[in-house]
């Protein structure tokens, strides 16, 4: 008979209910978990991606409020951007109070500016635009050297990254005006040194730039730049800050700058010092910048959503490639079980030769089985020689 036992069918059908009770949880994880994998190199994709479980008309209306509460016209405006691009309804009354705003930018406008041209602090797009027409000029820079680096030729605490990012400035300055570093890449180390004062950049991308500048500066150098300064000698001072950067940090900076300019002309000063708050590493820096290349004015109201989540997968890259790994084994598991059925299918309609039955295959190598099992007829054997 067909079926001598039970038993290789039970472990069949157990085996199909356990393949058939873990591909419901398992496979729809993982097919998400490919695609954001898939996405890793793409912040744009990756944030579409991710905004599908947390952009809701309640969350997009109660940013909105927070936002014209906070006088930031640029991140409301962003909201409803991304909001139209969603087919996220919004209240009418909430666009008249965002359209609002514009009424007192004016005025916000030329005290920002006062105050960033003196002090260096912006906080919004006209702050940061006069503590850039400080830097350009390099009076800035002159500034900031004087007043960190006299306390670090005391050996008193200092800002070591607003030292270092000084006499970055000083050298880009010069090499601005000598044709060898274009402006932008000039504006975006304000942008840096602005958002330091502010506070705003984490410490891991405090850490990053600061291992940067170290490598990249000459510290015996330094200190004979900053005893110039301290001797009021401005010209000894340009010339000693270019002399005591290094080219090759000269020329990362500079890519730096130019991604931070490239955020800025993108989503505006608070933009910069959101992405510069979020990012830890310049790398994250230039993938914000890729991203704002792509969404535009949609950029600071995803980033405020999704965090740094919309610019790397961080911690959950591993739970990712855990999920994969785990949906490849069980489409492994899935060919064995096919495999196995099929045997067993083999044999019940094929029972196997009876035992001690002669095979008619005896003596045949096995390419000459496989050659009469393929082929319609049978190869004929060559005569012995007399």
């Amino acid at each position: 008979m067909p079926f001598r036992s039970p038993r290789p069918w039970i472990a069949l059908a157990l085996a199909a209910l356990l393949l058939a009770g873990t591909a419901a949880p398992l496979l729809p994880g993982a097919a998400s978990a490919f695609r954001l994998l898939r996405a890793a190199d793409d912040p744009a994709a990756l944030s579409a991606l991710r905004l599908d479980g947390v952009l809701t008309p309640e969350r997009v209306g109660a940013e909105i409020d927070t936002a014209v509460a906070a006088e930031d016209e640029d991140l409301a405006r962003s909201f409803l951007a991304l909001a139209d691009a969603h087919g996220v309804p919004i209240e009418a009354e909430r666009r008249a109070r965002v359209a609002a705003l514009a009424d007192g930018a004016a005025y916000r406008a030329a005290r920002d500016f006062a105050g960033g041209a003196v002090s260096g602090q912006a906080e919004g797009a006209a702050g940061l635009a006069g503590a850039l027409a400080a830097d350009v000029s390099g009076l800035g820079d002159v500034r900031d050297l004087l007043r960190e680096g006299v306390p670090y030729l005391r050996g008193e605490p200092h800002d070591p990254l607003l030292l270092g990012l000084s006499a970055v400035g000083l050298a880009a300055t010069a090499a601005t005006w000598a044709g060898g570093v274009g402006a932008p890449a000039r504006g975006g180390l304000s942008v840096l040194k602005a958002a330091r004062r502010l506070g705003r950049l984490p410490a891991p991308l405090v850490a990053a730039l600061t291992r940067m500048l170290r490598a990249g500066i000459d510290a015996d150098a330094l200190r004979a730049t900053l005893k110039a300064g301290a001797r009021l000698d401005l010209a000894g001072l340009r010339l000693g800050a270019g002399a005591a950067v290094r080219p090759a940090a000269l020329a990362r900076f500079r890519d730096l700058g130019r991604d931070v300019h490239g955020l800025y002309r993108a989503i505006g000063s608070r933009g910069v010092v959101q992405v510069l708050g979020l990012a830890h590493t310049p790398a994250e820096i230039a993938r914000a910048e890729r991203l704002a290349a792509r969404l535009g004015p949609r950029t600071r109201a995803v980033l405020t959503l999704l965090g740094r989540s919309a610019l790397v997968l961080g911690g959950l890259l591993a739970t990712l490639v855990q999920t994969v790994l785990a949906a490849l084994a069980w489409m492994l598991g899935l060919a064995l079980f096919c495999r196995r059925l099929g045997l067993a299918i083999g044999r019940a309609i094929w029972p196997a030769r009876r035992a001690g039955a002669p095979s008619r295959d005896r003596g045949l190598s096995w390419s000459a089985r496989w050659d009469r099992q393929r082929l319609p007829w049978r190869p004929v054997r060559a005569a012995a020689s007399p």
